[in-house]
């Protein structure tokens, strides 16, 4: 319940801000999205959406994923990928 509890004030305090996530991910496309990580949930801004992703089991690195599959965030350490509907992000680094 206490991590409920934190993701909840977590997120409501991100939806009052206009400026940017913490990190930024730039792609080899020259694409580039925000993301903020917890230890339950991924908020990622991208083309001017934003959706949040809770995290779900990985063997290596993390993995955040809605829950129909067709959007996701999948890091380890400073690299990244992400899936946004048709659109897949590769070799994307934290800047």
């Amino acid at each position: 319940m206490k991590k409920v509890v934190i993701s909840i004030i977590s997120v409501a305090l991100l939806a009052g801000c206009s400026s940017s996530l913490p990190s930024q991910y730039t792609c080899e496309s020259d694409q580039s999205f925000e993301a903020m990580l917890t230890s339950d949930l991924a908020i990622i801004r991208f083309n001017g959406e934003e959706k949040e992703l809770p995290r779900i089991r990985s063997a290596s690195g993390v993995q955040y994923q809605s829950d129909r599959g067709n959007t996701g965030f999948y890091g380890k350490g400073n690299e990244a990928m992400l899936v946004w509907g048709d659109i897949t992000l590769r070799e994307c680094e934290l800047q």
